[in-house]
């Protein structure tokens, strides 16, 4: 509105254009220059060189797994390729979209196909509301009598701290009473442990933090995730502790992987890592991913680990995968693309 008051409108007046355009655009899913037309010609005439290319993305696949999951594959407009999911809950009640924030991944996590691209950008605010907006368009000539998308989780391709300004300027247009009103509390952050970023995120933004640990030690966890050589998971704790606002809580993921971190001496040792920290724990069975070696425990084993978590009073759940069949699933996204179409994302690194 800044740039529109520079531009010889009165204050009320930019505001007036460009809620109109939101409103169009976002809520009633015009392209630009539909939404444009509703403008008020002087404010429209201002306000059209500061649009966007409308074509930000152009989606390139959707494929539907058997539990209803959607993995869409998008092209940018200068043809990387990126990834959302549409997950539907198993009771019915709410649908989720996870988003990427950057095309590939620097973190190169063990368990992940997306940090085996490497980093390739970051993507703009722009193409992260973009996966929203076209998400949900498709969702609501589709879904039936199924919820509309009301949850938003930053868990697909890359790691968000490292996109921070982007990432918290998109949730801010995603939760805006002018486009889409989402809740702040239905917007997850996942973060392989960042810890620098802590203290600037919890300011600026007030969706939720999940911190994605996957081992109860230094050693497993630096084996599993290479940022822990530069931050420790006592380290870790002690970012949260000092940065978490008073009332907030944090959502611990840990994925489940055969013989590396799911035994009774484990949950034991994240029970106490856990300890004194405000906390969610969500435990991920593994999925296929790009070491054959790391694998999903058996049923037996995942219940297991999670009775001993509820019995000590910790309050954990089991997360179980969405659209793991169609490579939809945690650790999964550019995987399956990139085994069908011949190294698209790697002909950009």
């Amino acid at each position: 509105m800044t740039a529109l008051r520079e531009a010889g409108l009165r204050p009320m007046q930019a505001r007036d254009a460009v809620k109109v355009w939101m409103q169009a655009y976002h809520q009633d899913g015009l392209d630009g220059q539909a939404a444009l037309s509703r403008v008020p010609p002087v404010q429209a005439l201002r306000l059209a060189p500061l649009l966007l290319d409308d074509t930000t993305l152009v989606a390139v696949e959707e494929v539907v797994a058997e539990d209803h999951t959607r993995r869409l594959l998008w092209q940018t407009a200068d043809k990387l390729v990126i990834e959302s999911v549409v997950i539907p809950a198993d009771n019915g009640q709410r649908v989720t979209l996870c988003v990427s924030s950057q095309v590939g991944c620097g973190r190169r996590c063990a368990f992940c196909e997306t940090g085996r691209l490497g980093l390739v950008r970051n993507l703009g605010v722009d193409e992260i509301v973009a996966q929203f907006r076209q998400a949900n368009a498709l969702w609501s000539r589709v879904r039936g009598s199924m919820p509309a998308i009301s949850n938003v989780v930053f868990m697909g391709m890359g790691e968000p701290m490292d996109n921070l300004d982007n990432v918290v300027d998109a949730i801010a247009v995603l939760t805006h009473d002018w486009t889409y009103g989402l809740s702040a509390r239905k917007i997850s952050v996942s973060t392989v442990g960042v810890a620098q970023k802590f203290a600037e995120f919890f300011a600026r933004c007030p969706a939720n933090l999940a911190l994605s640990l996957n081992a109860p030690d230094d050693a497993r966890r630096s084996q599993l995730m290479p940022v822990n050589q530069r931050v420790p998971i006592a380290d870790l704790k002690a970012a949260l502790l000092a940065h978490l606002p008073r009332g907030r809580s944090v959502l611990v993921e840990y994925v489940l992987f055969a013989g590396l971190n799911d035994a009774p001496a484990d949950a034991d040792l994240l029970r106490a890592w856990l300890e004194g920290l405000p906390a969610r724990l969500n435990l991920i069975p593994a999925n296929p991913g790009p070491d054959p070696l790391l694998r999903s425990p058996s049923s037996e084993v995942v219940w297991t680990f999670q009775k001993r978590l509820l019995d000590a009073g910790v309050r954990v759940m089991v997360r179980y995968p969405h659209g793991r069949d169609v490579g939809g699933a945690c650790g999964q996204l550019a995987g399956a693309h990139r085994q069908k179409r011949g190294h698209v994302e790697e002909a950009h690194v």
